[in-house]
């Protein structure tokens, strides 16, 4: 149930790189502008990347001990 949670929560400030414009660097006349180019907001989003793949791996070993379990 926890680590659902935790996957829910992160999809959820993940989509805070598609939502917010403030996460990716504006248009300042130097041509690097725009994806893949973060700005301070949207690299504190991306450790979500890493906090989402743990729940991943954390969720997949917790439903293999419960079915070797019920075997």
């Amino acid at each position: 149930v926890g680590t659902g949670l935790v996957i829910i929560m992160t999809i959820g400030t993940l989509s805070f790189l598609v939502t917010t414009p403030e996460a990716w660097v504006p248009d300042l006349g130097s041509g690097e502008h725009g994806f893949p180019l973060l700005t301070g907001a949207g690299r504190l989003v991306i450790k979500d990347v890493c906090i989402l793949a743990s729940a991943v791996v954390v969720l997949a070993d917790c439903a293999q001990r419960i079915l070797k379990k019920q075997r």
